[in-house]
């Protein structure tokens, strides 16, 4: 058994055709066939079923197929790990970001580039559970800093900060002077908010329906800039997190904080377990995290 006939298997289980996996693969049908009846007589198991409905795993096939993808993830880990420590003091550091990190996270980059001036970056605007997953687990990304509470084996997920959200109104607007206000206040006004999918809008409509009130949803957007920019020519409302609106360059926008005990986040930074990072990319989470400890701007409870 060897890695060639594990992803043999595992192109076929998932096309359900040896015809459609030895297209994918660019080999010819007669060698797949072969490369899987060895398989089968080493493991001394039946993995497909083949009958008039199709090509189908056997119960030995689908706990095959679990561990051959997992034997096939950790090989690829492997070499990109193996690759990189080749790169000692330069190479590229991936990042998934969400958008209100870029404020600070450019800033501890500086100071990183001091010590490791050769190394390159790429940013990468990873949104949405499932893809912070699968930018983790598919080595897409060395790290990522996400608001999503992600609840998976294969992750680390370390707290950095949390934050409030508030409400942001044009200058012009009449609760542009008010300390504070509350979501009742704001139910019938015209709001921005992130389309489906995103945390942010899951984590501010949780807070008006634990409040029991409709909002009046107006615009959907799918980045925050956006939402400032109809902020500022005074056509709606909308709730960020402090931290954005803090550093966001909006001069007709004014920040209100919102009287409700639902409207937080917590900003994470998320790991794949299993992999091993460089010295440089630990470094710079190091530097992270001294970053966050010591700026009160971001780090508020």
């Amino acid at each position: 058994m060897d890695i060639r006939q594990l992803a043999y298997f595992v192109a076929i289980a998932e096309e359900e055709s040896f015809s459609k996996a030895a297209k994918s693969l660019h080999v010819s049908q007669p060698s797949l066939s072969n490369a899987i009846m060895k398989l089968e007589k080493e493991t001394e198991l039946v993995l497909f079923e083949r009958n008039t409905r199709g090509l189908h795993l056997t119960e030995a096939g689908e706990l095959f197929y679990r561990r051959a993808v997992k034997l096939l993830q950790n090989f690829d880990h492997l070499k990109i790990e193996l690759d990189e420590m080749k790169t000692v003091g330069n190479g590229t550091i991936a990042i998934g970001l969400i958008e209100s990190s870029k404020f600070w996270l450019f800033k501890v980059i500086k100071e990183f580039k001091k010590i490791y001036p050769n190394v390159h970056f790429q940013f990468k605007e990873v949104l949405g559970h499932q893809k912070v997953i699968e930018a983790l687990i598919n080595c897409n990304v060395h790290f990522t800093i996400t608001n999503q509470p992600i609840n998976n084996e294969e992750i680390k997920l370390i707290p950095i900060y949390h934050e409030p959200f508030i409400l942001a109104v044009n200058k012009q607007d009449f609760l542009a002077a008010r300390e504070n206000v509350s979501l009742k206040e704001i139910k019938n006004r015209d709001l921005i908010i992130s389309t489906t999918g995103f945390q942010t809008r899951s984590d501010i409509l949780t807070a008006f329906e634990k409040e029991n009130i409709q909002p009046n949803i107006f615009f959907e957007i799918e980045r925050l800039e956006t939402a400032c920019r109809i902020v500022e020519e005074g056509l709606g409302v909308t709730i960020l997190p402090e931290s954005y609106l803090k550093y966001a360059h909006s001069p007709n926008t004014v920040g209100i904080p919102i009287d409700s005990p639902y409207l937080s986040r917590t900003v994470y930074l998320a790991t794949l377990k299993d992999r091993t990072l460089t010295p440089a990319v630990h470094h710079l989470l190091s530097n992270i995290h001294l970053f966050i400890n010591e700026n009160e701007n971001i780090n508020k409870e």
